[in-house]
């Protein structure tokens, strides 16, 4: 599995995609949102939109999961699955007044909710995922106070378990100034893993 740095977000995600899936494949994109992981590149791909919000509050958790189980097995080439990154109970801490979870449009997750996503995801994703199929996840790592959250390790870990790693990006964070203090990422990873024949 190779490692790389890249210099700058701005792209990332289109370089990588490019790389590891060939043009007018299937993508399931999981968490597609609002689409901005797709500017420039949305007619490349036949993309399976999940979660078309415009703003998220309280609802990528359960659709995705729910739209994946039913999903027939071995139906796409690419899935794509860029999660909220903090845990609710642990910025509550810190966040008295609510202010960073009434401003921002991004889902915070308990970290019950979290595992059991994850715990779903690792089973599902490689029931739907083609052979040699691409599963690409953009995650981070961080800091809530002065505690240290190793989410993209811990995802790591979990699908390395059915999947098959061939690749980690990482990205510097630029911070945006409306986010707390007590919030500190270090860097984004996309992970890749590739379905294989076991």
């Amino acid at each position: 599995m190779n490692t790389c740095f890249i210099d700058s977000t701005n792209n990332a995600f289109q370089k990588i995609l490019n790389f590891f899936v060939k043009k007018h494949s299937i993508v399931l994109d999981l968490t597609y949102g609002r689409g901005l992981s797709w500017r420039n590149i949305e007619t490349d791909y036949r993309i399976i939109k999940v979660d078309k919000r415009k703003l998220f509050k309280d609802v990528i958790k359960s659709d995705f999961n729910e739209y994946l189980n039913k999903k027939e097995r071995d139906s796409v080439d690419c899935i794509y699955f860029d999660p909220p990154y903090y845990f609710k109970e642990k910025i509550l801490q810190f966040d008295i007044k609510n202010q960073m979870l009434n401003e921002e449009n991004e889902v915070f997750w308990t970290q019950k909710e979290f595992e059991q996503s994850i715990n779903n995801i690792q089973r599902e994703i490689p029931r739907v995922l083609k052979i040699n199929g691409i599963f690409i996840i953009k995650i981070m790592d961080g800091y809530i106070g002065k505690n240290y959250y190793p989410i993209a390790f811990d995802f790591f870990n979990k699908m390395s378990k059915t999947l098959h790693p061939i690749g980690t990006f990482i990205c510097p964070i630029q911070k945006p100034d409306n986010i707390s203090t007590f919030i500190r990422a270090n860097h984004i990873y996309y992970l890749i893993f590739e379905k294989r024949i076991v």
